[in-house]
């Protein structure tokens, strides 16, 4: 069963969990050819499996989405961002599925803010000591934003390029970490 994480808070943004009404708006979002382009899977989804997918995240512990929603000026959803695959022994997790969806919210700094709290509530509220994500190479855009938010790049292969940050005050050999 997933564990209740509080919104979290920032500027301009608050970012809250992925609930079921949220479905329609992220499936349109995220099936949009401008967005589908930087995605490792880029085919569109279908509503039903989307459904299918909500149905399953829904019931894990180490998959949580999170609607970014504009607080200022908008005020409404326009994008989503996540942690997954989090390793509650090891303490890592995996970033990614950061998107704006909302052609308003575009180019305003939303995903950098997104980003950022995302990661200090990583750190944080779930006591990971490594982030890591996974983009493609030629995907600049984002790549800016995990620089600027800390994250460096480990290596490239295949087109995607593989970057990490640690917790400040990590053990630097994350590698021999034993479960708690």
């Amino acid at each position: 069963m997933k564990r209740s994480i509080e919104p979290i808070r920032g500027g301009r943004v608050l970012l809250r969990l992925l609930e079921e009404r949220d479905l329609p708006t992220t499936l349109a979002w995220r099936n949009q050819d401008h967005v589908r382009r930087w995605f490792f899977d880029p085919e569109p989804i279908l509503p039903a499996q989307h459904r299918a997918w909500f149905e399953r995240y829904r019931e894990r512990d180490d998959d949580f989405v999170f609607v970014i929603e504009e607080t200022e000026r908008l005020r409404r959803p326009v994008g989503q961002v996540a942690l997954y695959d989090v390793d509650w022994t090891r303490r890592r997790a995996e970033y990614g599925r950061l998107l704006i969806g909302d052609g308003e919210a575009a180019g305003r700094g939303l995903a950098r803010e997104a980003t950022a709290l995302v990661v200090d509530a990583g750190f944080g509220v779930f006591g990971l000591r490594e982030i890591h994500l996974e983009v493609l190479a030629d995907n600049r855009p984002a790549r800016a934003i995990y620089e600027k938010c800390g994250f460096l790049v480990e290596g490239e292969k295949d087109g995607r390029v593989r970057m990490s940050r640690r917790r400040p005050d990590a053990d630097p050999d994350m590698g021999a970490i034993e479960p708690a």
